[in-house]
């Protein structure tokens, strides 16, 4: 309940209809005034068929008894009034007007039998009153018409009303209706008069049972107690009309005036229905079969009405044939509409479900109608098309034959909780395998379609393939992981290109400024310092020809120019070349003269010796030998630098032939150099289609090594001791 509603007073403003605070006390009133109700129809009933205290007190106890019981209706409808709003408000106030009018025609009625003691005259005031009712009841009736549902629509509404009351004017025509007409003592006015009473509860009865049919269930009670009490009255004004016509008419009255009483005081039970919470759905429901079949019920009594008078050997007189013929046309009409609006109902669900099935069969998602044992109903030819099988190896197959084994029990889990109704709608996300072999991504969302009786019947389940973009995710982390990575070496460049230019930079300005400032300095000194700043500015200019070196091979901007090279003599070369710029090391090189010739880039080659060769030279101790080895494995040529030097730890290999890698907790940053060298050696080595790695012990020194694949046969010795090259072969 809102807060809305309780400073309302508990009124549903979308019905117009107030709430009861207490459900139980408006139950208990309803049942208390029913059985008050009965007891005392039993009552005036019993009165009037036994005259009890005599006639002049039967006529006091029925003039005013039937008008006790309209005012008492009057008062009941005065309540509904106010206990609502709207449409309903304006009913029942109607309602009660139409009651208190009658009963105020009863009133005088009472004044002229009771209290004057004279017969009543006709037409007198009371009919006024009576007849004043009549309208009052209709356009009340009506306040309470409910939105259309169901057929009861538009012209069909008319067409049902035409017949409801041209059925009852044939019933009440065979009853005794002629017999007012055809009174030939009475006057005009007198039979208009006489007649507008049934003709009048005819008109209320048809817009009542109008009302019932397109009444929500809410409020079928309220309104057949309506009916039945203005029923009552319509049986009580016939007769009246009936009785008075042929004379029979007593001065005490008869007993079917109970029908007044009965029908007012069903009246006043109708305003304390005790309301129900509204159904929010209940405009869009359908009307039941009963109230479909309601306007027949007074055809159906027309019918036996018909039957009874032609066994009765009372044949129809010229009126009733019209009335009869009437309401054959009316029926005729009646069908031919209902026939050419369910015609047009089967078209319109024909048209629609073939653009359901167009939308289902050409719909970019897959769609699929599951059985509660997983196994495939229908499917649409988009889903057998995203696993990539045929229509019918899909259909009638298993959805979790379709999954990988990991997947098929969270998926038939998910299904599960939908059939239990733990879950409305499911969603998930799965590996799926196609017919090819080859695996995909499918979302798929899926609901419950339900039976009358709540329990499941199958499944409706969509798919869409999503492999693209977990493809695109896994590619955006890769990214991702690449651009971190990116940054990370950006940053350790720059903290190695710092490291290296500061150190070079703080030299130069070192001993440029003592050159500068000291004036007493001699030829050999400023040569010296001379010396030092040109070895440190050589070196920042051999680290970016590095750079850019290490730039054109990772772009793939070098070509190598394979020849035949004499591995061992290359070798040779290199040591001798090493240690002519540093004899503090001496290099001992051990090389059979077996070595394999291999194809290789001879400038490339003798750089990467260089650097092994400086890189031992610059890490060990004066005085420390160097150590160059090389042997032939299977498939390749194996070549070693050694060192004595201060060493390294394990796990240095990323680190020391990475272009960007730098760590103070590095021993070689302990030693000036371009930090650039081993990422070289490693690009040449890996371009030649080998690899490089080093062995090191700290405090005892290092061993870099690197393989070459071995492309040709070995090459015999010449008798003058020279070798002759092979032929060159591609890697």
């Amino acid at each position: 309940m809102t807060l809305a509603a309780t400073l309302l007073g508990d009124k549903d403003l979308s019905l117009g209809r107030a709430v009861p605070l207490d459900g139980a006390r408006g139950r208990n009133v309803f049942l208390w005034a029913a059985a008050a109700t009965v007891a005392i129809v039993v009552c005036f009933v019993a009165w009037m068929v036994f005259l009890i205290g005599g006639e002049r007190a039967t006529i006091a106890v029925d003039d005013i008894g039937e008008a006790v019981a309209a005012l008492a209706a009057a008062i009941c409808c005065v309540w509904a009034a106010m206990r609502n709003s709207g449409r309903q408000r304006v009913g029942w106030t109607l309602l009660a007007a139409s009651a208190a009018t009658w009963g105020a025609g009863e009133v005088v009625w009472s004044v002229y039998e009771v209290g004057l003691g004279i017969d009543v005259p006709f037409p007198s005031a009371a009919d006024a009153g009576f007849l004043g009712a009549i309208p009052l009841a209709a356009l009340g009736i009506l306040a309470f018409y409910s939105p259309a549902r169901g057929t009861s629509t538009r012209l069909r509404l008319w067409l049902d009303g035409a017949i409801i009351f041209t059925a009852l004017l044939f019933v009440g025509w065979i009853a005794g209706l002629d017999v007012v007409y055809e009174d030939l003592t009475a006057s005009f006015p007198e039979k208009a008069i006489g007649m507008a009473y049934p003709i009048g509860d005819m008109l209320i009865a048809t817009i009542l049972v109008l009302a019932i049919r397109r009444a929500t269930d809410e409020a079928h009670g309220r309104l057949l107690l309506l009916l039945g009490g203005l029923g009552a009255n319509a049986v009580a004004d016939s007769a009246f009309a009936y009785l008075t016509a042929q004379g029979l008419y007593g001065a005490a009255g008869s007993v079917l005036d109970a029908g007044w009483v009965l029908g007012y005081l069903m009246i006043g039970l109708a305003a304390l229905w005790p309301a129900s919470a509204p159904r929010r759905i209940a405009d869009e429901s359908p009307i039941d079969v009963w109230q479909l079949a309601l306007p027949w019920v007074a055809v159906l009594a027309a019918g036996i009405s018909a039957i009874l008078g032609a066994l009765l050997g009372d044949p129809m007189d010229p009126f009733l044939t019209v009335v009869a013929g009437g309401l054959a046309i009316l029926l005729m009409v009646s069908q031919v509409y209902a026939h050419n609006e369910s015609l047009g109902l089967l078209i319109k669900s024909r048209r629609d479900a073939a653009t359901l099935n167009d939308i289902v069969m050409y719909a970019p998602l897959g769609v699929a109608r599951i059985a509660l044992d997983m196994k495939i109903i229908q499917a649409n030819p988009r889903f057998a098309a995203l696993l990539r099988r045929p229509g019918r190896e899909v259909v009638g197959g298993l959805l979790t034959s379709f999954l990988p084994s990991d997947a098929r029990n969270r998926t038939a889990a998910d299904f599960q909780s939908l059939a239990d109704g733990s879950a409305t709608a499911t969603d998930s996300e799965t590996e799926a395998l196609r017919g090819d072999g080859t695996s995909m991504w499918l979302q798929w969302s899926a609901t419950a379609v339900r039976n009358a009786n709540g329990e499941p019947d199958y499944f409706i389940a969509m798919f869409n393939d999503t492999t693209a973009r977990h493809e695109a995710e896994v590619a955006a982390v890769a990214n991702i992981n690449v651009l971190e990575r990116l940054n990370r070496l950006k940053s350790e460049f720059l903290t190695m290109v710092k490291h290296e230019f500061r150190t070079a930079l703080v030299g130069i300005q070192g001993f440029s400024e003592m050159m500068r400032d000291e004036e007493t300095l001699d030829v050999p000194t400023v040569k010296g310092f001379a010396t030092d700043i040109y070895n440190d500015a050589r070196r920042l200019d051999e680290m970016l020809d590095r750079m850019l070196d290490l730039d054109r091979i990772e772009a793939d901007k070098v070509d190598l120019q394979l020849v035949p090279i004499d591995l061992g003599a290359a070798l040779s070369e290199a040591v001798a070349r090493a240690n002519v710029s540093r004899l503090s090391n001496p290099i001992a090189i051990r090389v059979g003269d077996d070595l394999p010739w291999v194809a290789g880039d001879a400038v490339k080659l003798a750089e990467l010796l260089r650097i092994l060769l400086d890189n031992a030279i610059r890490y060990s101790p004066d005085g420390g030998v160097i150590t160059v080895s090389g042997r032939t494995e299977p498939g390749q040529v194996l070549i070693s630098v050694k060192d004595n030097g201060v060493g390294m730890p394990a796990g240095f290999d990323d680190q020391l032939f990475s272009r960007y890698q730098w760590s103070a907790n590095n021993p070689t940053t302990k030693v000036i150099g371009t930090g650039l060298g081993l990422p070289m050696a490693r690009q040449i080595v890996e371009m030649h289609g080998g690899r490089i790695w080093f062995e090191s012990k700290a405090g005892v020194g290092s061993e870099f090594m690197f393989s070459l694949p071995m492309h040709t046969k070995h090459a015999s010795p010449q008798r003058d001791g020279t070798r002759t090259p092979p032929a060159v072969q591609a890697a």
